[in-house]
């Protein structure tokens, strides 16, 4: 609202006031406008509703606030597929986890069968012994590992072969498996299977401890 000011005079603060007015006019013209528009572009959810309440989503507060709401749309939406696809993905992660414990069971499974057939294939009867299905596998591994070592040493006879961490300071022919130390005298040495290796393909190599 226009306030007179007392340190003018009359005709200044009539001319003050008619600016004033002139410039309310513009605007309230715009906002009209805009508040039709808005109304327009972003109609209310009039389906149904009273006069009193058609009246309402006309006014400038509602078209004001659909307007506002409007501006976050994109937000939404996004936030509508980003949550969508996090569902989704959640949903295939533990779908393919559930899969994957089934892959490795059916593998730890298929194993044990395996070394259940190399034991009794090698002289071993289950249920004696501790030989069961919780112990097969073990127990296979430690059969293809005597059975790779007696290979081993016939092969190697009264020679000798090079050993891991053979790093002697005197000269050194390596080591024979009938001897717990290389031919030096310097490292203690005995086989050592493969990190990976198992009875289905059992290696072993010599190894200073």
């Amino acid at each position: 609202m226009y306030r007179i000011n007392e340190n003018l005079s009359k005709e200044e603060n009539l001319e003050l006031a008619k600016a004033y007015g002139e410039k309310a006019k513009e605007l309230l013209a715009r906002f009209k406008d805009i508040v039709a528009e808005a109304n327009k572009q972003f109609p209310g959810a009039t389906f149904g509703l009273s006069k009193a309440k058609l009246a309402k989503h006309q006014s400038p507060n509602e078209a004001y606030d659909r307007v506002r709401e409007a501006v976050g749309a994109w937000d939404r939406v996004h936030s509508f597929y980003g949550q969508r696809e996090r569902i989704a993905k959640e949903k295939a992660d533990k779908e393919a986890q559930v899969e994957k414990i089934k892959q490795i069971e059916a593998e730890k499974n298929n194993l044990a069968n395996e070394a259940i057939a190399y034991c009794i294939a090698n002289g071993r009867i289950f249920g004696q012994d501790g030989f069961t299905i919780d112990t097969a596998i073990s127990i296979a591994n430690d059969i293809a590992y005597i059975k790779e070592k007696a290979k081993r040493e016939a092969e190697i006879g009264d020679g000798y072969i090079s050993f891991d961490g053979q790093n002697c300071e005197d000269e050194c022919a390596g080591w024979n498996p009938k001897d717990r130390r290389c031919e030096c005298g310097n490292r203690r040495v005995s086989w050592t299977d493969g990190y990976y290796s198992d009875f289905r393909d059992m290696s072993i190599y010599a190894e200073a401890y």
